[in-house]
């Protein structure tokens, strides 16, 4: 602590009272970036319909609505309904062929899924589907019940076996129970790589931004002290405040950009609006850098 001294003036009023504002005290703001990493509890594989004619017509044979038909085409957009959402059917008679049911069937084999089926490729993020509610019934769980059942009704034992030997060895079945699976939560091969890379991008761009700040600004108090001034302080403060401030404007050039080159949406506009983020983001802290050295230079 060190004492500071005050020159102030006073009266002989009873009472009376004179504010004295004190130095400034000095602090740093430093900028973190909140990301969310997709696939933290790992993801399904689903191979679901693709929008063709044929399976248009087929799904309406099924009873479904437009809405449930457009959730099979299009999950990544509409979610994903069940085709029977409160149909009194159990997992093991979904498995066993009944598949209008409050069951949507997935693959733990990522991120091929299961051989046997063809269709449209989807995953869905597993800590995203516990967020939002929805059961899943693993394959152990799966091959357990069809165990029970098959005590139970000896007569089927033979099928219940050559189930349990593809749903364990060759499929890695996994069920979903909820009244639908939230957009959010699935993502097509396309839009999985491109969130994938961004997040690299973010995290690289974040750990370095933090780090830097933190050890220059480190660095230039020490100068300030050192040379009892307050340019080195001061001009680091313009470097960073620039290089932020570049950074914050490559991100809106880079996604204007993405737009002209026909990327409007989607994540291909997140990765175009990062790397123009990066780019443009040090020529504005080298350009504040340039400016600064004209009041101290490093």
């Amino acid at each position: 602590m060190c004492a500071s001294k005050f020159i102030a003036k006073t009266n002989t009023t009873a009472d009376s009272l004179h504010d004295i504002t004190g130095f400034g005290m000095p602090a740093v703001a430093f900028n973190y970036v909140v990301i969310e990493q997709p696939g933290k509890d790992g993801f399904l594989v689903r191979k679901g319909f693709l929008a063709t004619p044929e399976n248009y017509l087929k799904l309406q044979k099924l009873g479904l609505t437009e809405a449930q038909i457009h959730s099979e085409f299009y999950p990544e957009k509409f979610g994903l309904i069940p085709k029977g959402w409160g149909k009194s059917v159990t997992p093991i008679e979904h498995v066993m062929g009944n598949n209008v049911s409050p069951f949507i069937s997935t693959s733990s084999l990522f991120p091929n899924g299961a051989g046997d089926f063809l269709g449209k490729k989807i995953y869905f993020d597993i800590e995203k589907l516990n967020k939002a509610g929805i059961k899943i019934i693993s394959t152990e769980e799966i091959a357990k019940s069809l165990t029970e059942y098959k005590v139970a009704h000896p007569h089927t034992a033979p099928r219940i076996d050559k189930l349990i030997k593809a749903i364990t060895e060759h499929e890695g079945e996994v069920l979903l129970h909820g009244e639908k699976i939230p957009a959010a939560a699935i993502f097509t091969p396309r839009s999985l790589a491109a969130t994938t890379v961004s997040v690299r991008v973010v995290k690289v761009v974040g750990v370095i931004g933090i780090v830097f700040t933190a050890y220059e600004l480190e660095q230039a108090t020490e100068k300030s002290i050192k040379v009892k001034s307050v340019k080195p302080i001061s001009a680091e403060v313009i470097r960073q405040a620039g290089g932020w401030a570049g950074a914050r404007a490559g991100f809106a050039i880079g996604g204007e950009i993405g737009a002209l080159a026909g990327i409007e949406t989607g994540p291909g506009a997140v990765v175009t609006g990062l790397v123009g983020g990066i780019i443009f983001g040090v020529g504005g802290y080298y350009g504040a850098s340039w400016a600064a050295d004209h009041i101290d230079k490093k």
